[in-house]
């Protein structure tokens, strides 16, 4: 009994010892600040070791080892950071490789360690390529608030004094060439960088405590593989053992937010390896409609087959319906990419909900483009939104998109003829009218009901044959001009109640009648009347 009650007690000692030895090597980087003497200033940062342990250790050997010194920050954004630690831009009795600058590194990586720490101004972060653990000694300082990077780079310290601040403006606000590096390189340049202790700091200022993100939207994947965006407000399933690339810093707004890479594999001729990938754009609609967004994205792809830049296989709307039974409307694009060689066959899905819309693109070599097809389909079938409010807007707004999920190849005949032409604009304005104006009185409820069961029954076959036959398509066009001009009568209207609906309903009712049916016939007539007489 004593022998257990003795192993147990020293088991328990050993874990002890083991606990204050860890928490004896963090609190002595707890105390360790690194302060970077430039030619603009001093740069005095305080680091994190609880949030990044590892990074905190590798930012301070590299610092004691006098890695940093005389290297520049060698791309300079204004307004969102400066990025230095490239040893490629070591003075040297003068700057070399300038091209190469932005690639070197302390030939290792050290593994990502994202946290809750916000990119807020002064927050002191690891730099990286498409892999997420390949930081290696490049590290920014945020200039001004850059939240897009939240929980995607390793955030491990903060400029500490406000003479560190100025620095920062003062090097960001350098002058730069179109590649980011400073035209003033001496004044970019760390001339020392070395560590010391809060007690070293004259009149040191109080901790202050970090903004952090929830912990919910720090991690972009959650355990179950699932992508998790909460700043655009969507997830999906990327296709197992797929890498996951994040968004780089300085990234635009059409740029990937997220990037899915699949695995490498060989031509059937030749050594050659290729990849497929899936990547998502997102954009924020603003005052712009879904249906005005899309058709400016389809005007753009209309301008590049023109210029040669893309070859259009096939373009549809069609409806899908994601993993937990929600349906959406998807505009389907497949092309081809010119001007490369070979030239690179794609799909993109675009679709809305909420206040954003989406690209969801695949890619693939030709020879495994249709093979590997099923990788697109099951991410895009699992598309969902991520916030309960979106939820509830993507049910309200869920019969309208049905009702127009085949507008542009589809089962609505006249969204077929008007799409890609003049007369979009004004098909566009009818459905707002039909939402704003009909739609809001019991009586153009009722009546729209029964004319989309009368309509449909019959429209998507002229729709199928409007895509077959241009030509019939052209006087589809024509035919349907009268029809659209008389119902922008409506917007002249002024219907504030049930019985003016039904008066100026039924009003262009007669009118349509009367163009399409009674002034033929008088025409017909008097066409053989006059036969008659001759």
């Amino acid at each position: 009994m004593s022998l257990k009650f003795s192993l147990s007690t020293l088991i328990l000692l050993s874990l002890i010892s083991m606990s204050a030895l860890v928490n004896t090597a963090s609190a002595e980087n707890d105390d360790k600040i690194v302060i970077m003497h430039t030619n603009s200033g001093p740069l005095i940062i305080e680091l994190f070791p609880e949030d990044a342990p590892s990074t905190v250790k590798n930012f301070l050997k590299l610092t004691k080892d006098g890695f940093y010194d005389d290297l520049i920050f060698h791309r300079i954004i204004k307004d969102f950071m400066i990025q230095g630690g490239d040893p490629l831009t070591r003075y040297e009795g003068g700057f070399a490789n300038i091209p190469m600058w932005g690639t070197g590194g302390a030939n290792y990586d050290i593994p990502a360690e994202f946290n809750t720490i916000k990119h807020n101004r002064g927050i002191v972060s690891m730099a990286r390529g498409a892999d997420v653990n390949s930081a290696s000694s490049q590290f920014f300082i945020v200039h001004k608030d850059s939240n897009h990077l939240d929980g995607k780079y390793t955030a491990f310290g903060k400029l500490l004094t406000e003479e560190s601040y100025e620095t920062l403006d003062k090097i960001a606000n350098l002058q730069t060439l179109s590649s980011d590096v400073p035209n003033d390189l001496v004044a970019s340049q760390i001339i020392k960088a070395g560590v010391i202790t809060r007690a070293d700091i004259e009149n040191p200022p109080s901790p202050e405590e970090l903004d952090r993100l929830d912990e919910l939207i720090s991690k972009p994947t959650l355990t179950s593989d699932r992508y998790v965006n909460t700043e655009y407000d969507f997830s999906l399933l990327p296709p197992k053992g797929w890498t996951i690339l994040y968004a780089e810093p300085g990234s635009g707004p059409n740029d990937p937010v997220i990037t899915f890479l699949g695995e490498k594999k060989k031509l059937l001729q030749g050594i050659d390896k290729y990849a497929p990938y899936i990547y998502i754009n997102v954009n924020e609609l603003g005052t712009k409609t879904f249906q005005e967004s899309l058709e400016n994205r389809i005007a753009q792809y209309k301008k590049l087959e023109r210029s040669g830049g893309i070859e259009i296989q096939s373009e549809k709307i069609s409806t899908i319906l994601n993993d937990q039974g929600k349906s959406y409307a998807v505009y389907l694009l497949e092309a081809k990419q010119l001007g490369v060689l070979p030239n690179v066959p794609f799909m993109q899905a675009i679709l809305s909900h909420s206040d954003f819309i989406y690209g969801i693109t695949y890619s693939n070599h030709e020879q495994y483009f249709q093979s590997d097809m099923a990788f697109f389909d099951n991410t895009l079938k699992s598309f969902d939104v991520v916030s309960e409010k979106s939820l509830k807007q993507l049910e309200d707004t869920r019969i309208n998109m049905a009702e127009e999920e085949d507008q542009l190849g589809g089962g609505c005949l006249i969204a077929t003829a008007a799409f890609d032409s003049e007369m979009a604009p004004q098909v566009q304005f009818l459905r707002e009218l039909r939402d704003n104006t009909v739609l809001q009185t019991e009586s153009g409820s009722a009546f729209m009901t029964g004319f989309n069961q009368f309509y449909y029954s019959f429209s998507p076959a002229i729709a199928d044959y409007e895509r077959d036959n241009p030509a019939f398509k052209e006087v589809v066009k024509i035919t349907l001009t009268p029809l659209l001009t008389s119902l922008t009568l409506l917007q002249y209207a002024d219907i504030d109640s049930e019985s003016e609906m039904l008066g100026y309903g039924i009003a262009v009712i007669l009118l349509n009648i009367g163009m399409y049916f009674v002034a033929p016939a008088v025409l017909i007539m008097k066409v053989r009347n006059l036969h008659k007489l001759q």
